[in-house]
């Protein structure tokens, strides 16, 4: 019966409306995902909507193969880490209490169901991750970066729906911050042999030193600094800090503060640059002839006009690294790019 699900799973990942279908597939290759299928109870539901998967009845396993896709789907948007090491740790989940939220029935799109989905996404990606920081802190100093993040959270009850979204803005960064090298850090320790505790130990310690000594992230967003405030509470900030004359260039502290990323460094315009991008900016011109890429002589920031169904849109690429790989990439829609533009328009009357 089980290589009759697993063949029925195969056939229905290469389905369209599973945009993970690929990883899903090969999934069912290993050992963890064939293991969950006996659960799944035979039955169909009945949906309010054909539109997520193009018909108004689904069987449950549709709906089990919905919920991993929509699982994957959150991790990709959240952990920009390694794709290799990402699906390793996709798999590694399956194997814990909260990938129970895979076998729910519930409409995602009805009631705010999607809130328990994302709640239980956060749970199962996260759980050991954040089980091993807690039981391996009691074989390591108060000093030691594990203890040091425990004291952070631990007042956080890791069940508790709106607790856990405060201990993912926690983790989050730390985990991005390190693209890979994270699978070994999230092996349960109760798969793990005593004596092999300090290497597993030394894996988290290295994950979590490596985040703070960075020191990247550690900055603040001030009533005074000049910022706007874009969806889901992202921050941009654009501070002009000084016009040298001589050089005709102007200091700017730019900068991008969000639940998952939280960095700002010093970057130069040249006078030209900068009148030429609030140029631009002032436009909310939906023409082709306007798709345009405006790059600096400070490479690690570029903005990106670009138009789509009648809606021009900007996309801000910010490096924020020695390493090009260290990007922060968001969009501002008309209304927030000309909230930006009166930002740094009214700065420039008062730096000359």
């Amino acid at each position: 019966m089980k290589k009759e699900k697993i063949e029925i799973m195969k056939e229905l990942c290469l389905n369209k409306y599973y945009s993970c279908g690929g990883e899903i597939y090969k999934f069912l290759y290993g050992d963890y995902l064939p293991s969950m299928l006996d659960k799944i109870t035979e039955g169909t539901i009945k949906l309010t909507s054909n539109l997520a998967y193009g018909k108004d009845v689904i069987t449950h396993e549709e709906k089990f193969l919905g919920n991993l896709d929509k699982y994957i789907g959150y991790v990709r948007d959240h952990y920009h880490i390694d794709h290799i090491e990402q699906d390793m740790l996709i798999e590694l989940s399956l194997t814990n209490k909260y990938s129970k939220i895979l076998y729910c029935l519930d409409d995602f799109h009805k009631n705010q169901n999607y809130t328990k989905f994302f709640d239980g996404f956060r749970k199962m990606f996260l759980y050991y991750f954040y089980d091993n920081i807690v039981y391996y802190s009691n074989y390591v100093g108060n000093n030691s970066p594990i203890n040091k993040l425990l004291n952070k959270i631990k007042s956080y009850n890791f069940d508790n729906d709106e607790d856990i979204i405060e201990i993912e803005k926690v983790l989050i960064p730390i985990i991005n911050n390190r693209k890979d090298n994270i699978y070994q850090s999230c092996i349960p320790h109760n798969e793990i042999e005593e004596l092999k505790y300090d290497f597993y130990i030394n894996q988290i310690e290295w994950i979590i030193s490596d985040y703070y000594e960075k020191g990247l992230y550690d900055f603040e967003i001030n009533s005074k600094d000049n910022y706007i405030t874009i969806d889901s509470g992202t921050k941009i900030l654009f501070n002009i800090l000084e016009f040298k004359k001589i050089k005709k260039e102007y200091i700017i502290r730019f900068g991008i503060k969000n639940h998952y990323f939280r960095a700002d460094k010093i970057i130069t315009f040249k006078e030209k640059e900068l009148k030429d991008l609030l140029k631009r900016m002032s436009k909310n011109d939906i023409s082709k002839r306007y798709d345009t890429e405006y790059s600096f002589i400070d490479p690690t920031l570029r903005f990106n006009f670009w138009n789509q169904e009648k809606i021009q849109f900007l996309d801000i690429r910010f490096e924020f690294c020695e390493d090009n790989d260290d990007a922060i990439k968001i969009g501002l829609d008309p209304i927030d790019t000309k909230e930006l533009y009166i930002l740094i328009n009214r700065q420039l009357s008062n730096k000359k």
